[in-house]
């Protein structure tokens, strides 16, 4: 039988291998976090429903979305409730989807019990004729913070802290604003 020396005596191979294994799981199970990936996709997906309820002003669906006490800090540090932020959203025009392309991408997450900060980046572009059928291509990027909390078992916005805003114009920056801290 093959032995190991070690400073406490022979150990075979096969025991070396199973320790090794056992070592290598309990790492693993050490290192676990609960599940980040899952939380990321259901986040994702209420942005999703987030952006669509915007797009089609559904004042309803936005507010299921949103917490009771939910406020909106924009880049200027100026903050709005709920019904303020709905009623913004409700007098922009509808913008046809063939119209703009936008995406959100969430760089960080910071869970805590029940609930989660998420560092997210917007970025929206528009394509379409200006004065005289010249072609105009805009550009929005934010970067924010939110705050999201499950109650009743649904993830929804509690606070969002746009941190950055970018807007170019055919593909000249006309505007950079952080907000400051």
């Amino acid at each position: 039988m093959k032995t190991l020396g070690f400073s406490r005596g022979p150990v075979t191979i096969g025991a070396a291998i199973i320790f090794m294994v056992l070592l290598w799981s309990l790492a693993s199970l050490a290192s676990a976090r609960p599940d980040n990936n899952g939380l990321k996709d259901t986040l994702q997906r209420r942005y999703a429903e987030m952006k669509a309820a915007m797009s089609a002003h559904d004042d309803k669906a936005m507010q299921a979305l949103l917490a009771p006490d939910f406020v909106s800090i924009d880049v200027t540090g100026r903050s709005e409730s709920a019904t303020q932020m709905i009623s913004e959203v409700d007098a922009l025009p509808i913008a046809a989807s063939e119209d703009y392309v936008s995406a959100t991408t969430i760089l960080s997450m910071r869970p805590a019990g029940k609930s989660v900060v998420v560092t997210q980046r917007y970025d929206m572009k528009t394509h379409k004729a200006g004065a005289e059928g010249v072609n105009r291509t805009t550009e929005l990027i934010t970067v924010s913070t939110d705050t999201w909390v499950k109650m009743n078992g649904a993830w929804i916005l509690q606070k969002t802290e746009t941190d950055r805003l970018d807007y170019y114009l055919n593909g000249q920056q006309v505007m950079h604003q952080v907000r400051p801290h």
